[in-house]
């Protein structure tokens, strides 16, 4: 079982711990327990969240030592962690072991030093304080997280489901991590370099039932062929403002969106199954096997047999 410990502050933000609680410890998947989740602070004992409830943090920072993930869900950006903190993360760190910063968590990691010479990110409003802080950190501003070796950041609010989801499914797979958004019935998990610009307009109930109903479909028959014409009729909609709906509220293109829906399902065959690239190409709605290898080449920076081989080492261990 992985060990992830949280580590919180007097005055965190109730919904930053909830996030990472949620997903690794809340959204089990029945009985099959991955994560055992314990949240310390630098000092055990009350604190409270910002708005003013309290809580009692039965456990120090001494318990880091043994973690398997270090997760900051979120920091005061203008206090340094404690020098004992940050010799705790720095050990484990050397010892290949993840340490993530979500949202202002990223504060926590830059003021230990563990991202100098490394690519960053966190919420965009500090897009301005983070990099005159940390100088020697590659910051950037558009990224939901960013993954550097054993080291991870992400924007704020969703984009620390997203970044926690990439950590599931880093452990066990796509299919544990998919079952798992959707207990949180949340998307899949979107790409990390996907921009944290999005526009969410308000949309009319009618519009938003005939997306949801398109996207139940697809789901259910990936292997079709789907053009934008199709899929506007589909929603009684004109392609232009299909398309321009589709992206304010999926954050991408449909074509980009089915793509990375299909290379999802890619993924969860390579894991549990032992069908052929081939066949895991067509049950996944590619056109051609050499389409779907260049396009997961593309995406994950790795070829189907060598994702697979990984994920059955990470099995056998």
């Amino acid at each position: 079982m992985i060990n992830v410990v949280i580590v919180v502050y007097n005055g965190i933000s109730m919904f930053h711990l909830s996030v990472p609680t949620a997903i690794f410890n809340d959204a089990s998947l029945s009985n099959d327990k991955l994560f055992d989740v314990k949240v310390c602070a630098e000092q055990k004992g009350p604190l409270s969240f910002a708005n003013g409830l309290s809580f009692i943090v039965e456990e120090d920072i001494s318990i880091i030592q043994h973690a398997d993930i270090v997760i900051f869900p979120s920091w005061e950006p203008e206090i340094p962690p404690n020098a004992r903190l940050i010799k705790l993360i720095t050990n484990l760190s050397k010892s290949n072991k993840m340490i993530v910063g979500l949202c202002l968590g990223a504060y926590a990691l830059g003021y230990s030093g563990l991202l100098n010479k490394k690519r960053a990110t966190t919420h965009w409003k500090m897009s301005e304080d983070f990099p005159l802080k940390f100088p020697q950190v590659y910051f950037e501003s558009n990224p939901l997280f960013i993954v550097q070796e054993n080291i991870i950041t992400s924007a704020g609010s969703a984009a620390a489901i997203d970044c926690c989801l990439y950590i599931v499914k880093y452990f066990y797979g796509t299919k544990k991590a998919n079952r798992i958004a959707r207990m949180m019935v949340s998307p899949p998990e979107r790409n990390g370099g996907q921009n944290q610009f999005i526009e969410q307009p308000t949309i009319e109930r009618v519009s938003d039932e005939r997306l949801a109903k398109l996207i139940e479909y697809i789901q259910t028959n990936l292997t079709d062929d789907y053009s934008i014409a199709w899929v506007a009729s589909y929603c009684a909609m004109s392609i232009r403002s299909f398309s321009r709906y589709f992206k304010a509220n999926q954050g991408v293109s449909f074509k980009l969106w089915l793509n990375n829906l299909r290379l999802n399902r890619s993924q969860e065959l390579l894991e549990s199954t032992a069908l052929s690239i081939t066949h895991i190409s067509e049950q996944a709605g590619f056109s051609s096997e050499q389409i779907f290898r260049k396009h997961f080449k593309q995406r994950f920076d790795t070829t189907p047999n060598a994702w697979r081989n990984l994920f059955r080492s990470k099995n056998s261990e």
